[in-house]
């Protein structure tokens, strides 16, 4: 597979795709990342979104996988969850 000029961004698209789009309610197949990852011109095989996904979890990243008909992935914890985030936008912290 020829490389294209954002080839090298993949893993940080992966990333934002992941951290945008998913939940334990709002999952992704590989299948649903790679028709992602051509939105921002990047081609890419199932095999480097595997590896992929075991970088980012290396790095840190919760990522969940549940095994129904397909194999889903999702961010499974998040540095603030939704409650939090609600709490820290109605605080009058001065």
């Amino acid at each position: 597979m020829a490389k294209s000029s954002n080839q090298k961004l993949k893993i940080l698209y992966l990333m934002k795709i992941l951290q945008e789009k998913t939940d334990e309610e709002n999952t992704m197949t590989v299948n649903d990342m790679i028709t992602e990852l051509e939105q921002y011109g990047i081609s890419a095989e199932r095999k480097s979104i595997y590896d992929d996904i075991e970088a980012l979890r290396h790095f840190g990243i919760d990522i969940a996988m549940r095994k129904s008909k397909t194999t889903d992935y999702f961010i499974a914890s998040r540095v603030f969850e939704l409650p939090e985030l609600k709490l820290l936008v109605d605080c009058k912290c001065q």
